[in-house]
């Protein structure tokens, strides 16, 4: 092998290092920037390309924006079924016929 095949074979191996390296970092700013809900104008092709290679994470992603947009139920007027702090269920049993 001449002298410019081992500069690229060099200049792979680094560079995949580096990428290794880097990966989490990458990961933590790319989660960052879905959190903040920011994207640029290019993040619109990034959904479609989830979509098709990565479908479970697309479907995550559509299943956490449902329950972040989905409002709080209303409270009830009065006490409600509180007791004290703990919620209170209370079931009625069926009497037993004889």
């Amino acid at each position: 092998m001449d002298v410019v095949g081992w500069i690229v074979l060099g200049g792979l191996v680094v560079g995949a290092i580096a990428l290794v390296a880097l990966a989490p970092r990458l990961q933590r700013d790319n989660l960052r920037r879905q959190l903040e809900g920011g994207g640029g104008s290019l993040a619109g092709i990034g959904g479609g390309l989830d979509a098709v290679w990565r479908p479970s994470a697309e479907e995550a992603h559509a299943q956490w924006e449902a329950q972040v947009e989905m409002p709080a139920p209303a409270p009830t007027p009065g006490d409600g079924y509180l007791d004290g702090g703990t919620i209170v269920i209370s079931v009625d049993r069926p009497v037993a016929q004889d």
